[in-house]
């Protein structure tokens, strides 16, 4: 199932991909590669520019997202939010006891987006995104979360 609604062939799966987990990984890498390409230059992490891109395009994928959910594979794809968050929201050393609000971050972020998606997004992106911003208990306007966790 999983093959057939990431669009990929079975001879295309049999050429190129392992296992599944591979085609979920390749997913995940499609996304948020999207993302990124999708970002003007000068786009700051957790800045209102950044969330409305990031949001626009994973709802893009809603159904693929609840698929991975349903399979099994929502643990993928918070290793690949926790990457992007340390990618994205900057170094930490790694022996920093702030290095785990990245990690909190990107929990907060897939729980609620995840709840969302299973809530057929009835909530506007613009009243989600709020809602989002007023709990991370940051001015994503301004200086944005990432100042916040380095700090």
């Amino acid at each position: 199932m999983i093959s057939q609604q990431s669009k990929v062939s079975r001879m295309a799966y049999y050429r190129n991909f392992n296992c599944k987990n591979d085609i979920v990984l390749y997913f995940l890498e499609s996304v948020f590669c999207e993302i990124k390409e999708s970002l003007p230059e000068e786009c700051e992490f957790w800045s209102k520019e950044y969330g409305y891109v990031f949001l626009t395009i994973m709802k893009k994928y809603r159904a693929q997202f609840l698929l991975l959910d349903n399979a099994g594979y929502l643990g993928m794809v918070q290793t690949m939010f926790n990457e992007a968050n340390i990618e994205l929201g900057g170094e930490i050393p790694y022996n920093s006891i702030k290095r785990y609000n990245l990690y909190f971050a990107s929990g907060t972020t897939l729980n609620g987006i995840m709840e969302w998606f299973r809530n057929e997004c009835k909530e506007s992106l613009d009243d989600f995104y709020q809602a989002m911003v007023d709990f991370m208990g940051a001015n994503i306007n301004n200086s944005g979360i990432s100042a916040r966790i380095i700090d």
